[in-house]
């Protein structure tokens, strides 16, 4: 851990600020949701937020006795900040604004190891939930009182807590292995995944047990919803980051962050002088009756108990999905790792006919009948189908076209449409298509928001950024507009005359 708080493009993939003012290492990190500030916790015992746009510390948030702070969260309205002690067993709450202490509030027996906020019934409101060593997670009610209204009991120590994005299930993870899942509004348990023999992942060359009976102290760090709520990611202390179906409790896929169980084959310092023939001298086992053959080997040794072991292991420190749900992250030992959802390649069947093939499409295109060629090449599912089958429509026909394409292929094409906002320059074609997109079909949007959620936040991340673009952009212009007549007026006059 270091105490520093550093921003990454994912575009590009390299740091491109690092904030420096905390003195003691930064044990955890959040964005308030406007996505303007980022907050952080450290061991320092301040709660630092920096501005994103002008890259400073613009609050600092203490406690009124000095405290360790291991966990950060905000709530949904970006106006309260909270973040739990692992030495005063206290949970301390601020005003982002004003930077004052509103409550510190107090019921666990252990160090705070997680927060987490969710929303209220109907989105009214926000609950906070907090997990523990005690083996607790307390659910507190901001709205009404400060007092938990709900403690739910485990097995074991709780390491991380999650919300279902709309508020009706929590996912706690456990040091035993296990991620409980919880009815938030009944606070009563309603599944759990045993993910033991999910996280399992090789042993130490020190170890002195096989690696299927390795499972102690395997188990999940960290664990978030997808935007949809369907699925779970959960890493923790192995190489290996499992994601889960949350209605079948079941495993679906294993994510392999390194193929190595531990990081042992690099040296820190190489001297040769203890180099021989047979490899280092300090992993050779001598003695006085090595030179004879009839003496069995001496077996080795694996370390003394009094030794400190050096040899660092892969673990995944914390694992989020973005809010469209397209792609997560995990930050590990081998780095911050990226990974997104290719769906280009994704064939369904569904509604496939024999007369539904490419060249019908492009005959259907050719002959302007669009109301037949857009639901045609979605069926396909080719980009390139759909690409010229989107691009060839009228302005004026956009809106006919946009109340014919069928329900069942509405999301497929409002994740075409999010891929597009990001790298075509069709930016006014590609707005007018989501905005009748919107309005022709804005009821049966509104009724299934868990369904297109993704797809919808995609479009928005994507209007933001061409935004930002543009608006760069065009200052600029301004700018240079601006200069140019600037120094234009202070030409004189028989200077313009002798050009």
């Amino acid at each position: 851990l270091a105490p520093q708080v550093k921003l990454w493009s994912p575009a590009s993939g390299f740091c491109f600020v690092t904030f420096t003012e905390h003195a003691a290492p930064v044990t955890a990190v959040a964005f308030v949701p406007h996505g303007r500030a980022v907050l952080s916790a450290s061991l320092d015992g301040t709660v630092r937020a920096f501005d994103l746009l002008r890259y400073r510390n613009f609050q600092t948030l203490v406690s009124p006795t000095p405290a360790q702070f291991i966990c950060v969260c905000v709530d949904p309205s970006g106006e309260v900040v909270v973040a739990g002690s692992r030495d005063t067993l206290l949970i301390y709450v601020w005003n982002l604004q004003t930077a004052q202490l509103l409550e510190a509030l107090s019921g666990h027996e252990a160090p705070v190891s997680c927060l987490a906020f969710g929303v209220g019934a109907g989105g009214v409101g926000s609950f906070l939930a907090s997990g523990s060593w005690d083996k607790t997670v307390r659910v507190w009610d901001f709205v009404s009182s400060n007092a938990a209204i709900d403690v739910l009991q485990h097995g074991a120590d709780v390491l991380d807590v999650a919300f279902r994005p709309d508020g009706e299930m929590l996912a706690a993870a456990t040091l035993d292995g296990q991620i409980a899942l919880w009815d938030a509004r009944e606070a009563q348990q309603v599944g759990s995944i045993d993910g033991r023999a999910d996280v399992l992942g090789g042993r130490s060359s020190l170890s002195k047990v096989s690696a299927k009976n390795a499972a102690g102290g395997k188990c999940f760090r960290s664990v978030c919803y997808s935007a949809d709520g369907s699925c779970l990611i959960a890493g923790g202390s192995s190489k290996f980051v499992c994601l889960y179906d949350v209605s079948e409790r079941m495993l679906l896929r294993k994510f392999v962050l390194s193929h190595n169980g531990a990081l042992d084959g690099v040296r820190l310092d190489l001297n040769s002088s203890k180099l021989t023939d047979a490899g280092v001298e300090e992993d050779l086992l001598l003695d006085d009756a090595s030179d004879d053959p009839s003496t069995p080997a001496a077996p080795r040794a694996l370390g003394r108990r009094s030794e400190r072991i050096s040899r660092l292991a892969v673990r995944c420190a914390c694992v989020r999905f973005s809010p469209d749900g397209r792609s997560w992250a995990a930050a590990s030992t081998e780095g911050l790792l990226i990974y997104s959802q290719d769906e280009e390649r994704r064939f369904d069947p569904t509604d496939l006919e024999v007369t539904t093939t490419p060249s019908s499409v492009a005959a259907a295109i050719s002959s302007c009948d669009f109301g037949r060629a857009l639901p045609m090449a979605l069926c396909l599912n080719e980009p390139g189908l759909i690409r010229a089958a989107w691009q060839r429509v009228p302005p004026p026909q956009i809106q006919l076209v946009a109340q014919s394409v069928p329900l069942s292929y509405l999301e497929r094409l409002l994740r075409f449409l999010a891929v597009e906002l990001d790298r075509s320059r069709h930016v006014h074609a590609l707005l007018l298509w989501v905005q009748q997109l919107l309005i022709a079909h804005g009821a049966w949007l509104r009724d299934r928001t868990a369904t297109y959620e993704v797809p919808l936040r995609a479009l928005l991340k994507g209007a933001r950024a061409r935004y930002d673009e543009l608006s760069h952009m065009c200052n600029g212009n301004v700018y240079a507009l601006d200069f140019l007549d600037d120094a234009l007026s202070r030409v004189p006059a028989n200077d313009d005359m002798q050009t």
